[in-house]
């Protein structure tokens, strides 16, 4: 993964980590990839789903994105926090095996941005998209449970990250969707390899593979990493693309597990009072 928040700039004259955002990145080399991953079926990870938006008259693909109910997706803040306040730019596409064709296409009504989201160190690196109708469920298209505040995750934990893109750093982006096999990575060993670039904070999970190298990149951003069962990582940040030396790093969702519990509750809220004032 580039330190580039699956965009992230490392300004090594500064040393500082930047977001750069997806806006900005309309060709295919920007968007993102599973390194060394293999092909999947859409019913083999019926939760993943593609954030698209409105660019020059038509839609492109910017991150991944995670089916958490029927009314809703989880993602990284980076790939939605310049459209908070124009969630009508974004849609969301369910169903597909296929990067730019095929699934159900849904508008965003709302964006709910992590509050603390921080650009700079990439901390709280979550946000909810609000679809403006109901996912229809099927055998291509479900929900994942986010995993609950008390989780554990022992060290080498498999676990699956999927998304659409190239198939290696700066190449041709896949046609097809990919997923790949990783472990999950010991915090303290991931915070020292990431020392000399950036934080690794409790809101943080790590996770790679070797023999051969595997890992999610730039425009996997948003999408998922599930393990038994749960979801457990939204990719987000790292160096490189299937760099031995670096883990990917995930934002880790058990952390954000009351947060995401909250905003639901909330969001329900404003759905009573709409239809008591209609």
């Amino acid at each position: 993964m580039c330190t580039c928040v699956k965009y992230i700039l490392l300004l090594a004259f500064t040393n500082v980590i930047v977001s750069l955002p997806t806006t900005e990145l309309n060709d295919d080399s920007s968007l993102g990839r599973i390194v060394n991953g293999y092909a999947v079926n859409i019913t083999e990870v019926p939760y993943q789903a593609s954030l698209r938006r409105k660019l020059a008259g038509s839609w492109s693909h910017i991150c991944g994105a995670v089916i958490i109910s029927n009314n809703a997706v989880l993602t990284a803040a980076h790939c939605t926090v310049f459209n908070e306040l124009n969630p009508s730019a974004l849609g969301v596409v369910v169903g597909t095996s296929h990067r730019i064709s095929g699934g159900q296409t849904y508008d965003v009504s709302k964006v709910i941005v992590h509050e603390n989201y921080s650009s700079i160190t990439l901390e709280n690196d979550i946000s909810i998209v609000v679809l403006a109708r109901r996912i229809l469920f099927s055998k291509s298209v479900n929900s994942v449970p986010i995993a609950p505040s008390n989780i554990t995750l022992p060290v080498d934990t498999e676990a699956i990250v999927s998304g659409f893109g190239t198939i290696s750093y700066e190449g041709t982006s896949s046609t097809v969707l990919l997923a790949a096999k990783v472990k999950i990575v010991n915090q303290q060993s991931c915070a020292r390899a990431y020392a000399r670039i950036a934080s690794v904070t409790t809101g943080m999970l790590c996770a790679s593979a070797q023999d051969p190298p595997r890992d999610a990149c730039q425009g996997d951003s948003g999408g998922p990493l599930v393990a038994n069962g749960y979801l457990v990582g939204i990719v987000s940040w790292g160096e490189g693309c299937a760099d031995a030396m670096y883990p990917g790093v995930y934002t880790r969702v058990s952390e954000y597990n009351n947060w995401i519990q909250t905003k639901f509750i909330n969001l329900m809220r404003e759905i009573d009072f709409k239809v008591i004032a209609e």
